[in-house]
């Protein structure tokens, strides 16, 4: 009997068009003829749609949002509604999908679903937290500052760029995929970011930046290390949100670095998906001074899932295509239990 599989797509998060993308390449990923594939749409407002019948082969291989077009849609349904499903493949990003939210909900139902559990996400997602677990785990990670929005003032950001420098990378600690960040090169500039940011945020994250090259490199449970993408800057400065997806970098995989660097990268990797308490697969990524040393950013445990995404790029250079990749993270997370000391 084939396994009912949910694919949960959109969310009301600023990552809203990747994960779309994500879901839609999963969509037509999974073998129709070995799982009833139901795609489901969280859409920005709240309102769902999902189909009550499987997708067919044809239909899962020519798979787009589209699809939900003219489907009913109902605000803030209940997991009652989706029953049964076998496991809930989620392909949602940034805020409600990656950060607890939708594992909470689907804990609650005893629904199982792919990748990491309700803590593990919670503190993959905040940024702060997660560099706090890292110094304690003894993962490398950037100098920062914690300002919160109730005391901030312009002595803070001075102190900041005489302690870490400049420029200061400061974000928003539960932002996603580049957005809700920027870099400032003066007082002035860190004061007009930080206004931005804290209207949407009461706390934020200053940075050390760190010179040098960056790589992002996925991690598989039971798989054999993946090998680091390395991301070269082109017409852009940093590696933003339109660096990221709009062609503004070079993305080299395998990374061009020497092999013992290959390895520490992946150690670190390692170290910071189990430190986090993820589960089946991460993605991490990080930073290399001009002296070699490593510097963790973040750990993302829904890592993008388009088809020009790292994680894909990753697996196809161990042998593993989109469609196997997407199957073995299903695979994977069917065989973690349900409910564990984490979870509710």
């Amino acid at each position: 009997m084939r396994k009912i599989v949910f694919v949960f797509m959109g969310g009301p998060s600023s990552e809203y068009s990747v994960s779309l993308s994500s879901g839609t390449g999963i969509v037509r990923a999974l073998d129709a003829r070995k799982y009833a594939v139901h795609p489901a749409l969280i859409g920005k407002d709240g309102e769902w749609a999902w189909s009550d019948k499987p997708l067919t082969p044809y239909q899962s291989q020519n798979f787009s949002v589209n699809f939900f077009a003219d489907m009913k849609k109902k605000l803030h349904p209940s997991l009652e509604e989706l029953k049964p499903m076998d496991i809930a493949f989620i392909a949602l990003h940034g805020r409600f999908g990656e950060d607890g939210h939708i594992q909470a909900m689907l804990d609650y139902a005893g629904i199982p679903y792919t990748g990491s559990g309700l803590l593990s996400s919670a503190l993959a997602m905040d940024k702060i937290k997660s560099k706090e677990i890292y110094r304690v785990n003894g993962i490398p990670t950037a100098d920062f500052r914690v300002w919160q929005k109730e005391n901030f003032s312009k002595e803070l950001i001075e102190e900041a760029f005489e302690n870490l420098g400049s420029p200061l990378v400061i974000k928003d600690p539960l932002g996603g995929s580049s957005l809700d960040m920027g870099f400032a090169k003066s007082v002035e500039e860190a004061s007009e970011l930080c206004k931005r940011l804290f209207e949407k945020s009461g706390k934020l994250l200053a940075e050390q930046f760190i010179a040098g090259a960056e790589a992002s490199c996925g991690y598989i449970e039971g798989c054999e290390p993946l090998p680091p993408t390395e991301v070269r800057m082109t017409t852009r400065e940093y590696f933003d949100f339109d660096a990221k997806y709009n062609g503004a970098v070079l993305e080299i995989t395998p990374a061009e670095f020497p092999t013992d660097l290959t390895k520490e990268i992946q150690d670190v990797v390692r170290k910071a998906h189990y430190a986090l308490d993820c589960e089946v697969y991460s993605r991490t990524d990080v930073r290399i001074d001009k002296d070699g040393k490593l510097f963790v950013l973040e750990t993302n445990t829904l890592p993008g899932m388009t088809p020009t995404s790292f994680l894909p790029q990753q697996a196809k250079h161990i042998g593993m295509d989109y469609p196997a990749l997407a199957e073995a993270l299903l695979e994977k997370s069917l065989t973690k239990p349900i409910f564990n000391t984490y979870r509710c």
